[in-house]
């Protein structure tokens, strides 16, 4: 007998039994739907993290000398930093000094900086290495480089800010910093805007945005300290940063914290498998709840058609042939069902991700300041061919599963009895 002759019988079973066999689909559908749909949603949010993440430096490792005492105290001056780009991957060392408080005057106005203040915060870093910290990071007016220590790049916000208090800055204007050092000595340095930054939105470690840039000598002036508060230490691809921060307190030792973007993604990943593995574990259950359905429904068939098994048998069809009939009636009702839920399962995953497209995420700032840090995410639904097939092929195995024992039963009925059957 031929594939497409069980195929034909089967199909025609199912056709004459419509509403029972709608129903029976209907049921199947609900769990590859909410398969898709679940696997879908959550892969896609992981992987925009990820992605977003990972453009914020991932090949950027942040490092900070932690509070200690005797000679656990590691401070991060030119030597130690020196023995840090000596490590197999490091490209550079990138120390700097991070100013929050501080009293800022600008074309007559007084500007004061605090943590808890939403206002700008000064970063003392060597300034060609901006492009490395912020990748894509664009200048809208000006350039990134100057002679002297008394030059500043700010940011797009710090610019225009949106704060109607703050004054507006342009190119060329004079910026006075003066900060209260310890015993209370005021140090003071005056910088000229040579470059403003094109908008970036929110790095890793600060935000270029928020952020008045001035070279490293003017940090130091203004600090007094020969010691560094933090460094970045730039990889020279994400493979490297591991093994570059296990490598770091084998160098110099101490109490020293090491952070990359690079944690968060990995834990976001294994955050997100196991988040994965549990809603898929909740859809299976209305696989479950389809296996009885298929199975209650084939029984019921077989149980209405014992007669018509018997007649089948008497024209000469065999045991394998009244199987392999039911057995494709189930295998129908799982490839129908499985296809008609991935179809549900995509729609329903982008319709929940329709208001979510483009969201502002929180997240903290490792030593930051008082500005707020938010992360911009482009959320679309992971909808892969391995996760469609997969789904399908579960749907077609459940309903083949599910149909074995009464397909089985109904493969064994001696023709005479079945003729006998009221």
């Amino acid at each position: 007998m031929r594939l497409l002759d069980i195929l034909y019988l089967a199909f025609s079973a199912l056709r004459s039994r419509k509403l029972r066999t709608i129903l029976t689909i209907v049921g199947m559908t609900i769990g590859p739907a909410l398969y898709v749909a679940a696997i879908a949603s959550t892969e896609g949010y992981g992987e925009s993290l990820t992605r977003s993440l990972q453009t914020l430096g991932a090949n950027v490792i942040q490092i900070m000398s932690m509070p200690g005492r005797g000679e656990s105290r590691v401070e991060l001056t030119d030597k130690t930093l020196q023995k840090l780009s000596e490590i197999d991957g490091v490209t550079a060392v990138v120390p700097m000094y991070s100013i929050s408080s501080a009293t800022v005057r600008i074309k007559g106005t007084t500007v004061e900086l605090s943590p808890a203040e939403e206002t700008y915060r000064i970063i003392a870093v060597d300034l060609k290495y901006l492009d490395d910290i912020f990748k894509g990071l664009q200048i809208s007016e000006g350039n990134l480089s100057g002679i002297g220590s008394s030059i500043a790049v700010i940011g797009t916000k710090v610019s225009r800010p949106d704060d109607p208090n703050l004054p507006q800055i342009n190119l060329g204007d004079a910026i006075t910093i003066e900060v209260t050092a310890g015993g209370g000595e005021k140090r003071v340095i005056t910088v000229r805007v040579i470059g403003i930054l094109s908008e970036y939105g929110q790095g890793f470690f600060f935000n270029p945005d928020m952020t008045i840039f001035i070279p490293l000598r003017a940090g130091k002036k203004l600090t007094g300290s020969s010691a560094y508060q933090q460094a970045l230490i730039i990889a020279k691809d994400e493979s490297y940063v591991q093994q570059i921060q296990t490598e770091i307190t084998n160098v110099i030792g101490g109490n020293v914290r090491a952070f990359s973007p690079q944690q968060i993604v990995q834990t976001i990943q294994q955050t997100m498998s196991q988040f994965s593995t549990f809603l898929a574990s909740i859809s299976f259950m209305s696989f479950i709840v389809a296996f009885l359905a298929i199975m209650t429904t084939m029984f019921t068939s077989v149980t209405e058609r014992v007669r018509e098994i018997g007649i089948l048998k008497a024209v000469g069809f065999r045991t394998k042939h009244i199987l392999g009939i039911f057995l494709t009636e189930a295998a129908l009702i799982g490839l129908i069902g499985g296809t008609l839920g991935i179809i549900a399962g995509v729609i329903g995953a982008n319709f929940f991700y329709l208001p979510f497209g483009n969201v502002r995420a929180p997240f903290g700032q490792p030593g930051g300041g008082g500005q707020a840090a938010t992360l911009s995410l482009q959320i679309t639904p992971k909808i892969t061919p391995d996760l469609l097939l997969t789904t399908l092929a579960m749907a077609v195995v459940i309903g083949l599963l599910a149909g074995l024992i009464p397909a089985w039963r109904a493969a064994r009925y001696h023709p005479v009895e079945a003729l006998r059957y009221e």
